[in-house]
């Protein structure tokens, strides 16, 4: 009876264990921010302003602007993947500018020198709080707009676009390496754990199911939608981008691109080519955005680089504007 009782607490114990790893797994498989900036865009010889954004709860989300060469296509905003930060994450969209592309990347609370701590919620709704900062910087005539999400930054724009609708159209939604579910790759990364293998499917439930990305991209009408995956990828497999397709709505091009890994598939020119391609069309239309209300660290300048911008390297660093 003892041996019983005995066996029957380490039992519980191992599982009570268990469940303490998926739980606080939940925000480290979704956000795992790093706050020391590697490099500023100076250092790849970019132009670039730094802005900041405040979210209504206080939170200061920090950000660079590159300009693109004139004349300017457009802008494009970029939500980068689940770790590090924007001066690592540069690298996917440094080309763009030089393509007449105006890029605005910024980082997740608690990532880089933004302040706070990002939840799959919060990280949603900021997007809008980002989109009406930049819209303050712009010219009129570049407010024609594009969002870049890769990774774990493409199933938030998802999730955003379709359920909290952005102040301003919207003209090209690009998603790079997007998982179709926040339950199904969870499920399948603690799968791929000794630990949590054999429980993987019953711990799926710790994890939210809203945003449904599935539901979601079918609700984002008249938003031509680029859909890119690496066929080689293993860490997000090409069958969640073949899933998010199936119930997107047209025009939605696909692109699987042979021998990419993750976020890779930009590495290859005709990807880059067939990119460009996509976005020289959905945004050619004259904007009619409106400026948004939330201040950001002054006007938009073409003549020289923002050099206050270079003082920033940790986040440490004061986040009121440079």
């Amino acid at each position: 009876m003892r041996d019983a009782l005995y066996w029957g607490r380490k039992q519980k114990a191992t599982l009570m264990g268990l469940l303490a790893i998926a739980l606080s797994s939940c925000g480290g498989l979704f956000f795992v921010p790093e706050g020391q900036l590697i490099l500023t865009p100076r250092q790849l010889d970019l132009d670039y302003q730094t802005f900041r954004a405040r979210t209504p709860d206080g939170a200061n989300l920090h950000g660079w602007l590159l300009p693109g060469k004139p004349p300017v296509k457009g802008s494009i905003v970029f939500l980068h993947g689940n770790a590090q930060n924007i001066s690592y994450h540069i690298a996917s969209v440094r080309w763009l500018p030089a393509k007449h592309y105006n890029v605005a990347l910024y980082d997740y609370r608690g990532f880089g020198l933004s302040t706070g701590h990002s939840t799959l919620a919060n990280a949603m709704t900021d997007l809008n709080v980002v989109l009406k900062t930049i819209d303050t910087l712009l010219p009129q005539n570049e407010r024609r707009y594009a969002i870049f999400g890769q990774s774990l930054g493409a199933s938030l724009a998802i999730g955003a676009l379709a359920e909290r609708p952005p102040p301003f159209p919207i003209r090209a939604l690009i998603i790079d390496s997007a998982f179709s579910g926040f339950r199904r790759i969870a499920r399948e990364k603690m799968s791929e754990m000794i630990l949590t293998r054999p429980l993987s499917r019953a711990l799926q439930y710790l994890f939210p199911a809203s945003p449904n990305l599935l539901d979601d991209i079918g609700k984002i009408r008249g938003i031509p939608l680029l859909v890119i995956h690496g066929k080689d990828d293993q860490i997000v497999p090409s069958s969640h981008a073949q899933r998010l397709y199936a119930r997107a709505n047209e025009p939605k091009p696909l692109i699987l691109q042979e021998g990419a890994k993750h976020i890779q598939s930009l590495a290859w020119p005709a990807v880059r080519q067939r990119m460009l391609a996509f976005l020289d069309q959905a945004l050619s239309t004259k904007s009619i955005g409106q400026g948004g209300g939330i201040q950001a660290s002054g006007s938009f300048r073409r003549d020289g680089r923002n050099k206050a911008t270079t003082r920033l390297s940790s986040k440490s660093r004061s986040t009121s504007s440079p």
